[in-house]
Formats: structure tokens, C-alpha cells, sequence
């Protein structure tokens, strides 16, 4: 029987974190502004959104609030069709302001002239564009604390404001807050990943050259009293534990630039996959055999990467220490399991391998720990080495 090292490892840990955008309005022309906060991608769609309404409805002019985390204030996330001036005035108003603060209190669609926004402003507002004003709710629009939203669109004449349009922004309104989720979602996502991805490097950093530093300096204190004690054995002997301290840092460095700078094929672990041994055998020239059994991965991408990076440490371990003039990489579907097997035909544990294989091994260890996977590894002198990563397909 060989001799087997199994490495079990649970689930990633997830981080999770909560943005809230500062909003500022952007500057524009008289004609048509637009004062859009948050991101791009959220501001160019309701400036379509917002120009589809004003054109369907006959409005001169439209703008989107979203109430504050502390509730006391609504903030403009979108308008078109405002004059600049208008627009810096009515980038934030009180949360119980006319029609507006009326409507998203009361969740109803809500109508008025413009004598309210005309006397706050003790100006003609924006003059005979705007002599009413229709607010509809957008519903549930929820951003993290933000509990909901305003649609207000300003009319020149009150005959335009019919029970008909009012029924047609309702539908806009669900439509827009619907958007706006997704957007947000989006966007929320991309920082949880950002996020994410700042703390695994912050874990290698901790976990690999953290400690090694923290060994060399701990030697250096050594060194400097062995040299005021003219101990030269102990010098000599805190001397090369820091130089070899200092080499495996530079090693570390290397291997986090590389984890780090990982340009895993775009197209997925597949085409990934294939990319890695044709390089192997071009490399190394040493005859691979790569069966893939698998038709279509059904794994996230953070899955796909770290199996990538197991499975390019097993191969660049055979290219370097194994001695092996034969290897195969094989991939199977097993139920809900994925099973990657990376075998040669090299020297085995004893084949004189330094101290760096190990090292890669608790990598490996390491990466399989953040997605449930298990890594088994078998070896004997003279029989080569066996390396099998197992992992699960996660829940939707």
C-alpha cells in the first residue's frame, strides 16, 4: 500500500461588505441636464429611462430621488431635461417636501402645481415649462438603507397630467426600480468581490512572508548579542538562517506575483486546462497525457481558478523534481464531484526532492480549503507520485 497524505478542506469563507455612494450632481446646459450620482452605468440608464418618459408623457422635464440611509432627505440619483440652476437647487430636498415627500410617505401617485417649489425657490422655478408637478413612488426600491424612491416629472399644462399617464409611471416607475436593483446588485457584488480579493492577498502576505520576515528578524536580534558576546558559532549560525530566511521571502514574493498576476484562460478551466499541458509538454519534454472527460464545467469562477492553480503546481512539481519521463492528467465527472488526477512516473518522495515540494504541497493544501476540496497525495520511491484534487459542485 502507498503511503497516502489525504488534505480535507471545508468551505471558503465569505466576505461581505456595504457601500454606500456619496451622490454628486454633475454640471450641464441649459437645455437638457443631466445630474446623474452613483455609477455610470446606473446615470446612463436613467437618463434613457427618464428621456423615454418625458417624450411618452409630454413632461418637460424629469428627476429621480432615493431617500438617504437616515431617512431625512432625498437625494437626486438622475435628471433630465432640467435647467442647471434647477438642477444644483433640487439635487437634495427635505424628505416631506410637496408632492414628493407626500408620495413617498403615502406610497400614492400625487399631483400639484408649482406654487410650493416656486415659493421655496421665491422664482418662477424654471418658468413656464414647469407649472405642475407629478410625483410616483418607485415602490420598494431598496439600496441598503434606502427604503424607497420618487419619480417627479414637471408639466406645462395641467391637461397633461390624465389618470391615463398617471397609470402608465406607475409602470415606468416598477420598471426603473426594477433596473436600478439589478444595477445595484451589480455593483454591490463587484466590491464584495473586490473586497474579497484584497483580504486573500492580505492572507497570503500573513501566512507566507509575514512569518518568514518576523523568523529573520528574531535571528537578527539573535546575531547582534552573539557578536557582542564573540559567540562566532552562534554569528555564523544566525547568519545563514537569515540569509536563507531572506531567500525564501524572495521566493515567496515571486509565487504571490505569480498567484496574483494568473492569466487563466478567459474562456474557462477547460480551454485553461488544454493551454496547460500543451505548455508542459512543450516545456518540459516530457510526454503528458491529458483526457478530459468533462463536457462543461458547472463551477464558479473562484473554484475554476483555484483548481487551475493545483493543477499547474502538480505539473510544474513533476517538471522539476520528479525525474519523470512519462505523466497524464486526467479529469472525470463523478455525480456531483469533479476528480483531477495528476500522476507520473518519477522517483517518488524520495527522489531527493528539496524542500520547496513541500512547501508547494501546503499551497495546494491551502487553495483546495477555500472550496471544500480534498487533496490526496500518493508516493513511493521509484513508483512516481499520484496527486488527486476532489471537489464538490457547490449549491446554486
Amino acid at each position: 500500500m502507498k503511503p497516502k497524505i489525504k488534505l480535507v478542506g471545508g468551505c471558503a469563507s465569505s466576505f461581505v461588505s456595504e457601500v454606500i455612494s456619496e451622490h454628486t450632481p454633475k454640471s450641464g446646459n441649459d437645455s437638457s441636464e443631466s445630474a446623474v450620482s452613483g455609477s455610470a452605468v446606473a446615470g446612463a440608464l436613467l437618463e434613457q429611462f427618464l428621456a423615454t418618459i418625458i417624450r411618452a408623457v409630454d413632461a418637460s422635464a424629469g428627476i429621480v430621488r432615493v431617500l438617504s440611509p437616515d431617512g431625512l432627505v432625498l437625494r437626486t440619483i438622475g435628471s433630465a431635461g432640467l435647467p442647471a440652476e434647477t438642477s444644483q437647487s433640487e439635487f437634495v430636498v427635505d424628505a416631506g417636501c410637496g408632492v414628493c415627500g407626500k408620495s413617498l410617505i403615502e406610497k400614492t401617485v400625487e399631483s400639484s402645481d408649482a406654487d410650493f417649489c416656486m415659493g421655496r425657490y421665491g422664482a418662477k422655478f424654471f418658468g413656464d415649462a414647469c407649472k405642475f408637478v407629478l410625483a410616483v413612488p418607485l415602490g420598494k426600491c431598496e439600496r441598503k438603507d434606502e427604503p424607497a424612491g420618487v419619480l417627479t416629472l414637471f408639466f406645462a399644462d395641467k391637461k397633461n397630467i390624465s389618470e391615463e399617464v398617471k397609470r402608465t409611471l406607475v409602470t415606468y416607475a416598477d420598471l426603473m426600480c426594477i433596473a436600478l436593483k439589478t444595477v445595484w446588485k451589480n455593483e454591490d457584488g463587484y466590491q464584495t468581490n473586490l473586497l474579497a480579493e484584497r483580504q486573500s492577498i492580505a492572507n497570503e502576505i500573513h501566512d507566507s512572508l509575514a512569518q518568514t520576515l518576523y523568523f529573520a528578524k528574531i535571528r537578527t536580534s539573535l546575531l547582534l548579542d552573539a557578536l557582542k558576546s564573540d559567540n562566532d558559532l552562534l554569528a555564523f549560525k544566525c547568519a545563514q538562517d537569515i540569509e536563507e530566511a531572506l531567500e525564501g521571502s524572495q521566493k515567496t514574493v515571486r509565487e504571490l506575483v505569480t498567484h496574483f498576476r494568473c492569466q487563466m484562460d478567459a474562456r474557462g478551466l477547460k480551454f485553461a486546462l488544454q493551454k496547460l499541458a500543451n505548455d508542459f509538454i512543450t516545456r518540459s519534454n516530457i510526454a503528458l497525457e491529458f483526457d478530459d472527460q468533462v463536457e462543461n464545467y458547472n463551477l464558479p469562477l473562484e473554484y475554476e481558478l483555484q483548481i487551475f492553480l493545483i493543477v499547474r503546481e502538480s505539473l510544474v512539481n513533476i517538471a522539476t523534481h520528479s525525474g519523470a519521463s512519462r505523466a497524464s492528467l486526467s479529469v472525470i465527472q463523478n455525480n456531483k464531484q469533479y476528480q483531477f488526477v495528476v500522476q507520473d512516473n518519477g522517483g517518488g518522495v524520495a527522489s531527493g526532492a528539496p524542500p520547496e515540494g513541500h512547501f508547494g504541497l501546503v499551497i495546494m493544501h491551502e487553495r483546495a480549503l477555500r472550496i471544500g476540496g480534498e487533496v490526496e497525495v500518493e508516493s513511493l520511491q521509484g513508483q512516481g507520485t499520484r496527486v488527486q484534487l476532489t471537489v464538490g459542485v457547490p449549491e446554486a
